[in-house]
């Protein structure tokens, strides 16, 4: 019980502070409004008020449905402290940081209207004056309670007997540090609909019959390590009502059979950053009226051949988990989608996706009824011809940021049921009018190929001559402002809506000029190879080289290796200098991704708060070959020096096809150490170069990458 008299003890000189406070409050107030402006934030739109920086409730607008008071100085809460609101019809009381430590019986008593309580940010308030407070909450009429940011360690599980019979639609807990969740906590409730309690660091849930009316629970960003058991003692499920559960961002390192057993209502489930490798057989087969499945962020590396048996699923996110479709050690392309036949969504990016088209087609060929594909960023060069073919109900086809520059123009011929098309951030130079037919683009709501390469010359003509015939403008997303000319250079970076060739620029040229031309061009070819020749002989005689290197190798029956590149998280990692982080992310990585590598970047993928030495070492175990990049830079680096140390012990027991060392600037003599100039005699290297000698460059660095252990290593330098 409070005792509140003291509250109420007014010696002369309180009365004057009082009478004082009085005239300045009346001065604050807004005539109209009724707003205390110094100090609340009234707004008739949204029928709410704010108030902060107060020692007591002011008098509110009579239309404020809202009142949050936060950062007031409140310790004790009773009847009397909401005196100046009385009238008010409060629907939704906000609480946060006001310093409340205790919480009178009859604190509430007036708020006899009140569907949402919030009390967050109160550090201090003692849990059983909150207990006994709830005996003047109106349980007929309040629907919302949230207690976020409190500290709460442990919840009394006798926190809302007094809320008995209440129909709570929502209860949100979220960012204590609660270790467990008891569901008996809710069983005085008449109904219990949705719980969150995120950003806490629960291990156990501890289920019991509290669960009966729970339709949805998010336990994003806890420390859970096995999916809780939702089956009582005789297998009957202690969640009937349960619809959706989110486990996101939790410890969960591997799934079974009997994972998601006594959940047979469940139509979502949310398993995304968690730290599952391998998704096996038949684990959502128990889900039987599972509708939207989310496995996203994650380092899946297998997917057994009935992983997705779930023909209730509808909607699949498998977004960000760099699985290697272009393995088929990993994954089963003709059985991995084959239980999905009423699957309509389906977000695959961030994965690599095969290369091989007719691979390409068996995965996606048991999803008839798909309405929507999402396949971004999935180092794409081009769609199969026939990928339509089973398609009849697609809407919806994301292939942004891949690198498709062309495709066969019998891709999208009787597609008829395309509606939105997004070719954004690709490689495309052209489009013609058998690129896309006209009866789609016509039919087309949506088509995005804006960040486009393209070239503003006669062969596109046809393009923006139809832009401006046709209405497909106003379809075009982000037009004109994200459409530019690359080539020729003369245009580069001029909008395309700027380009307007005529018939005259582009017709045919007279014969005779052609003639003439084509001499002069043969003659300027003869004299510039013979030029190149003399500068380049190096690049050529390595050409030739890696010519006979790869007829070799065709022709080398090859040994069966246990150490091969799928068993390994990481197919390279890069020894480079901070200094050098440049020329390593923007060309050197973007590269390597391109060709399908899964690349290990520390300031990317080591472990946040580890110690840098233990994380090179883990990351280096977890990686399949080494690209050292050498530089002044580097030279000068003791930690590079350090790992290139690592490396030598790898490169000793498996032999120099274990690293490529590129050379990114000639090292100076006053660098150079011993330790490295004995590397540089012993094993060769690539010296970076540009221009004529850049495509041999890379294509030495991807034989390095790929060369298996078996092979003799490649001697290949470029002159810079």
């Amino acid at each position: 019980m409070f005792i509140t008299q003291s509250f109420y003890r007014f010696t002369e000189e309180h009365m004057m502070v009082c009478l004082l406070r009085f005239y300045f409050v009346i001065y604050l107030v807004d005539g109209t409004t009724g707003c205390l402006t110094n100090f609340c934030k009234c707004s008739q739109n949204s029928l709410k008020t704010s108030c902060f920086s107060l020692t007591y409730i002011p008098k509110i607008p009579e239309y404020s449905l809202t009142l949050l008071l936060k950062s007031n100085t409140f310790f004790n809460l009773d009847k009397d402290t909401f005196y100046n609101v009385t009238d008010n019809d409060i629907r939704h009381f906000l609480l946060q940081d006001n310093r409340i430590m205790m919480v009178a019986n009859d604190t509430f008593k007036s708020l006899n209207t009140m569907i949402t309580l919030e009390i967050s940010y109160e550090k201090k308030l003692n849990l059983s004056t909150l207990e006994t407070s709830f005996r003047s909450v109106n349980v007929s009429t309040i629907e919302k309670l949230r207690f976020e940011n409190n500290g709460w360690e442990k919840i009394p599980n006798t926190l809302f007997k007094y809320l008995a019979g209440a129909n709570i639609s929502k209860l949100s807990l979220n960012s204590n540090i609660l270790l467990t969740f008891d569901a008996t906590l809710l069983e005085p409730f008449n109904q219990v609909g949705k719980i969150t309690c995120t950003g806490n660091r629960i291990e156990h849930l501890i289920i019991t019959n509290g669960f009966q009316t729970v339709e949805e629970l998010d336990l994003t960003a806890n420390q859970i390590v096995i999916i809780p058991n939702f089956c009582s003692k005789n297998d009957s499920t202690v969640a009937p009502n349960l619809k959706k559960l989110t486990l996101s961002d939790n410890a969960i390192r591997s799934l079974s059979s009997r994972s998601f057993r006594c959940l047979n209502n469940l139509r979502e489930l949310k398993l995304n950053t968690n730290r599952i490798i391998e998704i096996s057989n038949d684990i959502f087969l128990p889900l039987i009226s599972l509708e939207r499945l989310s496995l996203s962020f994650m380092k899946l590396r297998k997917l057994k051949s009935r992983a997705f048996n779930c023909v209730s699923l509808q909607k699949l996110q498998f977004i960000q988990n760099d699985f290697k479709f272009t393995d088929l050690d990993r994954f089963d392309s003709k059985l991995v989608f084959r239980f999905l036949q009423n699957l309509t969504y389906l977000d695959l990016t961030r994965n690599y996706l095969p290369k091989n088209e007719s691979i390409f087609l068996q995965m996606f060929a048991p999803l008839n009824n798909l309405r929507n594909l999402i396949l971004q960023k999935t180092f794409s060069s081009t769609m199969p011809d026939m990928f339509f073919q089973n398609k009849p109900f697609l809407h919806t086809l994301i292939l942004q940021g891949n690198s498709i520059s062309k495709w066969n123009p019998i891709l999208f011929h009787n597609v008829t049921s395309l509606k939105v098309l997004n070719l954004n951030g690709n490689s495309i130079n052209l489009i013609n009018k058998t690129s896309i037919p006209e009866n789609l683009l016509a039919s087309l709501k949506s088509l995005d190929l804006s960040y486009n390469p393209f070239w503003c010359i006669c062969s596109n003509k046809w393009f923006v001559d139809h832009l401006r015939a046709s209405n497909l403008s106003s379809k075009l997303v982000k037009w004109p402002d994200n459409y530019m000319c690359s080539f020729p250079e003369e245009l580069k970076d001029v909008k395309i809506v700027e380009y307007m060739p005529t018939k005259e620029s582009c017709k045919d040229s007279d014969p005779t000029n052609i003639f003439i031309g084509s001499v002069l061009f043969c003659a300027l070819l003869i004299v510039l190879i013979g030029s190149v020749t003399l500068k380049c002989q190096n690049n050529i005689r390595n050409a030739l080289y890696l010519y006979h290197l790869h007829r070799r190798r065709q022709r080398r029956s090859r040994s069966v290796r246990s150490d091969l590149p799928g068993t390994y998280e990481f197919d390279v990692y890069v020894v480079y200098c901070e200094k050098d982080r440049k020329w390593v992310h923007d060309v050197l990585l973007k590269r390597l991704e391109n060709e399908g590598f899964k690349v290990c970047i520390h300031l990317r993928d080591f472990t946040v708060g580890e110690y840098i030495v233990d994380d090179i070492e883990k990351f280096m175990n977890k990686s399949w070959k080494f690209i050292v990049i050498m530089s002044n830079n580097f030279a000068r680096s003791e930690l590079n020096q350090w790992e290139v140390n690592l490396v030598q012990e790898r490169r000793r027991r498996r032999g120099k096809n274990a690293m490529v060392l590129i050379m990114v600037k000639q090292i100076d003599s006053k660098h150079m150490t011993s330790a490295l100039r004995t590397l540089l005699y012993t094993t060769p290297y690539l010296s970076h170069t540009k221009g004529i000698g850049k495509r041999l460059f890379w294509t030495a660095v991807i034989s390095g990458v790929k060369n298996s252990y078996d092979n003799p290593p490649v001697a290949v330098s470029f002159n810079s």
